[in-house]
């Protein structure tokens, strides 16, 4: 499956930007797209102190797979008292297949304070592919993209608002991520650096039209897997006696 990460800022309004990401999606599609990936909250711009909440984007977007005969991963605010940071894909059907609230919240900026945090890792299908769910902060903890290993994820999508000053360890980290599971990764940035890593940890794909589009190749998730056997190698008996040692 080709898969391709947008980039770039939001528009000025909710509406301009949900206009672009149907020429987005439609341009992904012309170009043979499976899938597109947005950024964390693409639409509205990310505010850990004064998030908004649209609830016209998740059907404008499920209106676009659907128009577009695509799978569409976004990023929006959920919820009416207590919001969540949440990443849903919905599918060529206009469904939603599905919805990951963001486990790790950005404390330095106080997204705390504002969202309550998800506890769940999330999986879905789509075209012969086992992706996982990951937004931005999530990326400096392994143990979520241990865990999508552990559930034979092939690839890891990253929506995310990761700042131009810190650019070289989003790369950097989002190769690592997808080293550590022997996935692909593909993460989609607000500020640039949109990238897909392989398996191997190496950086693949194409930029055009202001996407980075790549093909993600379940065999080559098997083949890494096989020839170096982290996850049958790892001494979980020994970490977990760890975690309890001053």
């Amino acid at each position: 499956m080709k898969v391709c990460c947008a980039e770039g800022e939001t528009g000025a309004t909710v509406t301009k930007s949900l206009l672009r990401a149907d020429r987005c999606i439609a341009a992904a599609a012309r170009a043979g797209a499976g899938l597109v990936l947005f950024p964390e909250q693409f639409a509205t711009g990310w505010s850990p102190v004064h998030p908004i909440a649209a609830p016209e984007i998740l059907p404008a977007l499920a209106k676009s797979a659907a128009d577009h005969d695509v799978w569409v991963v976004g990023s929006s605010m959920e919820g009416e008292e207590i919001l969540q940071n949440t990443a849903w894909a919905v599918g060529p059907d206009g469904e939603v297949h599905a919805r990951y609230a963001k486990v790790h919240l950005f404390t330095p900026l106080g997204e705390e304070q504002t969202c309550s945090a998800g506890d769940c890792p999330v999986v879905f299908d789509a075209d012969g592919v086992r992706f996982g769910l990951a937004i931005c902060y999530d990326l400096r903890f392994p143990e979520l993209f241990l865990h999508y290993a552990r559930c034979g994820v092939e690839c890891i999508l990253v929506p995310a608002a990761w700042p131009p000053e810190r650019l070289s360890q989003w790369e950097l980290l989002a190769r690592a991520r997808a080293l550590d599971a022997g996935c692909y990764l593909a993460g989609a940035n607000a500020y640039g650096g949109s990238c897909i890593a392989a398996p191997d940890g190496s950086l693949i794909g194409e930029r055009t039209g202001g996407m980075v589009c790549g093909e993600i190749e379940p065999r080559q998730v098997t083949e890494m897997r096989t020839s170096i056997p982290v996850r049958k190698d790892r001494r979980s008996d020994l970490y977990a006696r760890w975690e309890t040692m001053p």
